[in-house]
């Protein structure tokens, strides 16, 4: 990253900083809205990159709003499978918290 994309950066981060419209508020924003600053972060970056031809991704979309949209779409979203209660007796040792603990089903044996 080169110093012109670093100040891209820090200056998306700032402009997102609660302090801006509320001098009472804090310094960073809150983590709730991390998402959208960091597709804002992101797109600061990615333009000051192709103004500086440094870019390697060749199908960066030019305008706004479909820019930001591409960041989104590259984005990883977290996808949790559901929980499912188990009884201990019922689960495997992943299940119980044993696995890899030294359950004492098996037991070292040393030489020596």
């Amino acid at each position: 990253m080169t110093p012109a994309m670093l100040v891209a950066a820090v200056q998306a981060l700032a402009s997102a900083a609660p302090v801006v419209n509320n001098t009472g508020a804090g310094l960073l924003p809150d983590v709730e809205d991390v998402r959208e600053i960091s597709v804002q972060i992101a797109k600061n970056v990615i333009k000051k990159a192709l103004e500086e031809g440094l870019a390697q991704e060749t199908e960066i979309p030019s305008k706004e709003e479909e820019l930001e949209e591409w960041i989104r779409e590259q984005m990883w979203n977290a996808e949790y499978r559901p929980l499912e209660l188990v009884k201990g007796h019922e689960g495997n040792a992943h299940a119980r918290g044993e696995a890899g603990t030294g359950s004492g089903r098996r037991e070292a044996k040393f030489e020596g």
